[in-house]
């Protein structure tokens, strides 16, 4: 099963030439890297907190952060920062600090897939994290989130949806914010 293959992969010494190949030369590379990248730490719902903070602790933030910029990669790389801070505070603490303007931006104005993973990355980053979601707030996240709720692609307004309830819940604070924002 995939769960177990994540395990090898690692076991295998995979972690940080992968985290290499995201300063590859050739963008595909680098985002068969975050794609590699992201699928070792979550499948199926479940989370690999093992290959998370392996994968951190190589470095792959800063790395993954920088590939937002890349038109090619963006949306892979937000999609592996997504997984990586999915309840981890660590990696959360460390997405918010390299990765979290970026993602703003991409919730902003990428294209509807990187606004997804932008998004999700956000939802992942706000849940359970006070911290976490007063610099998303900061950062400025709500109101392009706000704005995506009345975007065409019911997707999007889906994973914006969500991330606006993971940075309000249990936060009265940034409840009433978001309702304030016009959500």
């Amino acid at each position: 099963n995939n769960a177990d293959n994540q395990v090898a992969v690692a076991h295998a010494g995979a972690i940080q030439p992968l985290v290499q190949l995201l300063r590859d030369e050739a963008p595909s590379v680098r985002e068969e890297a975050a794609a590699a990248l992201g699928n070792l730490v979550f499948f199926n719902d479940e989370t690999n907190a093992g290959n998370q903070a392996a994968i951190a602790e190589a470095g792959a933030v800063p790395h993954l952060a920088a590939l937002l910029k890349d038109p090619k990669a963006q949306v892979t790389a937000a999609g592996a920062l997504r997984n990586l801070a999915a309840q981890n505070v660590a990696n959360q603490e460390a997405i918010c600090r390299d990765a979290l303007q970026s993602l703003v931006q991409l919730v902003t104005d990428g294209k509807p897939k990187a606004q997804v993973e932008a998004a999700g990355a956000i939802h992942n980053l706000a849940a359970g994290n006070a911290k976490s979601q007063q610099l998303i707030v900061e950062a400025g996240a709500l109101e392009p989130l706000v704005a995506l709720l009345k975007e065409e692609a019911p997707r999007v307004r889906e994973v914006a949806a969500g991330a606006l309830w993971a940075l309000a819940r249990d936060n009265p604070e940034l409840q009433s914010a978001i309702d304030r924002s016009g959500a």
